[in-house]
């Protein structure tokens, strides 16, 4: 993932196949929000065809009728394209409606694939939502993703993004890249694809499968019908060719428009924080520089006299907020939370035991001009001076899969945060911020250091919330493997792996020796005592 292409001139899109869509509603007729999501489309795709059983058309008209039976012919319907999407000039695709018996949606659906006039068609299933760049990222794959003489591409595949009902991430789903694997028709089932149009009827004949390793398509939870229907020309394509299946490298992702935040709105995290929220929340009513901001407290289930203590910040942060959180723990709820209830159109997190530089926020919003999600420094020798040599690394000296922003000082712009489903409740007690990240860049978004908005930051004071954070962060370590192997995430070297555990196991003399050395390898032990027990629950092998 971190191998990629520039981005290409204006000009190369120009080169770039023509896609056409065809979108199976199934069972209701439900596709409104799936059209309306292609006419946003950064590439237009050539047409868009709408399979259904019957229901509205895709520009909400009533169809007569309640649609063939089984065995009749299915309907054609030319229907009016939704306006309001798209850039101002843009001709609008055509948008056809085939209505057909429930039981015929298979064969209907091939057929329309087999009467686009594009090489490529892709194929979607009645609310998907496709982000802005998922065609470009198709064709693009169509065009370069073959290589290595396998012939022209057959296949290309995209991950899909999981959300709850109400809209919060719930997963994703990506396809595998490995070569080694031979591809089937059963590995279509979670993603998005496009096919060639003619290999729908060759006999024989090799081409590429190409994955691309990104969450192009937002999938809600609920969504009926018989996902078989959506695959049956993927299938029927698999079936008669054979496929090889080929990486994708991947573009780097452009800055932002330059626009400056309307307001920012600062979201603090906290759950029983009355001994540190004071610091926090004075540091954020001395900011500098000439920025619009709100600050939320999102109290995350507080027994102690947090809420009193937010309450008399009022007088320095007038238009400061208490937001409920107290239903479920864990920050990532809290942050949701946040982020639900907030005004600003750019969003920044810190926790509730750290402090604000001055010019924190002023950095987080110059960052944000080009950036979608933007991490900040931390900086531990004011809140923590006796301990120098856990000072984290800043984002731009990451060694892991993808850099990321830590939790702690981060923020990203509110439709950014929407359109990939929020935070990832599912983790607790850490990982929650490289999942936030990686899933960001994983859409296609670009995620930025800003190395001068600082944050001080408080380090565990007491062996055992020391251990436990760390036995948390060696858990979520396992959970992050198995959620992003597929993306090319990959598990520490085996020989790295023994000679961890051999350190470990010759040190144990120094829980007896000094207190800086028994601080040591509790943080060595207790993180790969986590990964073994996150293994363990997550049945993967990241030790």
């Amino acid at each position: 993932m971190s191998d990629v292409d520039d981005p290409p001139a204006e000009a190369a899109d120009e080169t770039l196949p023509p896609i056409a869509v065809v979108v199976v509603a199934d069972p209701d007729g439900d596709g409104e929000r799936t059209v309306h999501g292609l006419l946003a489309q950064t590439v237009r795709p050539v047409s868009i065809t709408l399979v259904t059983t019957g229901g509205p058309t895709a520009g909400g008209g009533p169809t007569a009728g309640g649609g063939p039976t089984a065995g009749e012919a299915p309907t054609v319907h030319q229907a009016r394209s939704p306006g309001g999407a798209g850039s101002s000039g843009d001709t609008a695709p055509p948008v056809r409606v085939v209505r057909c018996a429930h039981e015929d949606l298979g064969p209907a659906c091939v057929d329309a694939v087999r009467s686009a006039r594009a090489p490529y068609v892709a194929v979607l299933r009645g609310g998907d939502e496709a982000l802005p760049h998922w065609l470009w990222h198709l064709s693009r794959a169509a065009r370069d993703g073959g290589g290595n003489g396998a012939g022209p591409v057959g296949l290309v595949q995209c991950g899909t993004l999981r959300l709850r009902e109400d809209g919060l991430v719930d997963g994703f789903a990506l396809p595998s890249t490995s070569t080694r694997a031979w591809p089937s028709p059963a590995d279509l089932l979670e993603g998005a694809y496009a096919v060639r149009r003619e290999l729908l009827d060759s006999d024989g004949g090799t081409a590429s499968w190409v994955a691309v390793p990104m969450l192009l398509v937002r999938r809600r939870a609920g969504a009926t019908g018989n996902p078989a229907v959506a695959l049956a020309p993927g299938a029927r394509v698999a079936g008669r060719t054979r496929l090889v299946r080929h990486g994708y490298r991947l573009p780097a992702a452009g800055p932002r428009n330059g626009s400056v935040p309307r307001l920012v709105s600062v979201v603090v995290p906290v759950r029983n924080g009355a001994g540190t929220l004071a610091a926090q929340l004075t540091a954020l009513a001395q900011q500098t520089g000439a920025v619009a901001y709100e600050v939320l407290v999102v109290d995350n289930g507080s027994t102690d006299a947090t809420r009193e203590v937010a309450e008399r910040a009022r007088a320095e942060l007038p238009g400061l907020r208490i937001v409920d959180a107290s239903d479920r723990a864990g920050e990532s709820r809290a942050r949701n939370r946040g982020i639900a209830a907030a005004h600003g159109d750019f969003i920044a997190f810190c926790d509730a035991d750290d402090v604000a530089d001055p010019g924190w926020l002023a950095a987080m919003a110059e960052a944000a001009k080009e950036a979608d999600l933007v991490g900040g420094g931390l900086e531990t020798s004011v809140l923590s001076p006796g301990h120098a040599d856990e000072q984290p690394l800043p984002m731009d000296a990451q060694t892991d899969f993808l850099p990321f922003a830590r939790g702690a000082n981060s923020g990203a712009w509110k439709d950014v945060l929407t359109s990939m489903g929020g935070w990832d409740e599912r983790y607790r007690g850490g990982g929650e911020d490289m999942d936030l990240s990686w899933r960001a860049q994983l859409c296609g978004y670009l995620v930025r250091y800003a190395g001068d908005a600082r944050m001080h930051y408080r380090l565990r004071g007491d062996l055992r919330s020391l251990a436990r954070q760390k036995w948390n962060y060696g858990r979520s370590g396992a959970q992050l493997y198995a959620a992003y192997r597929r993306a090319g995430f990959e598990r520490r070297d085996g020989r790295v792996v023994v000679m961890n555990w051999c350190w470990l196991l010759l040190h144990v003399p120094d829980l007896a020796r000094s207190p800086v050395l028994r601080r040591r390898w509790i943080r060595y032990g207790a993180r790969l005592a986590g990964f073994l027990a996150g293994s363990a629950r997550r049945g993967v092998r990241y030790l």
